[in-house]
């Protein structure tokens, strides 16, 4: 049996640093730090150590690698978990699949 692609935008593998802030069911602010495994137009999926709830509205930040012209810069974002997954390697932690709401590009000061 063959899976079906159900992702309407081409994915990116880049693994970059991201900063993620939400609030819990409980109303308690969070915050983690992980890394992406892939990005698209639509969404991103995160690796963290910790589970984040399915449709929790979150802000994060992916750190950009340094490139000539687009030196110190980060994608700030707000999305919205659309899965989670439990990841099987020791100390690996949680996978989420994250739907962009808005982001955009910041240029940061050298």
């Amino acid at each position: 049996m063959t899976k079906t692609e159900r992702r309407d935008c081409e994915r990116y593998v880049f693994e970059l640093p991201v900063h993620a802030r939400w609030k819990n069911a409980a109303g308690e602010v969070k915050e983690e730090t992980g890394i992406t495994r892939d990005i698209s137009s639509s969404g991103v999926f995160m690796i963290c150590k910790n589970l984040i709830d399915r449709e929790c509205e979150i802000n994060f930040q992916i750190e950009l690698p340094s490139l000539a012209e687009n030196a110190n810069s980060r994608v700030s974002a707000r999305g919205r978990v659309v899965r989670n997954l439990n990841l099987t390697k020791p100390d690996t932690g949680y996978g989420h699949g994250i739907m962009f709401n808005n982001y955009k590009l910041l240029r940061l000061n050298p």
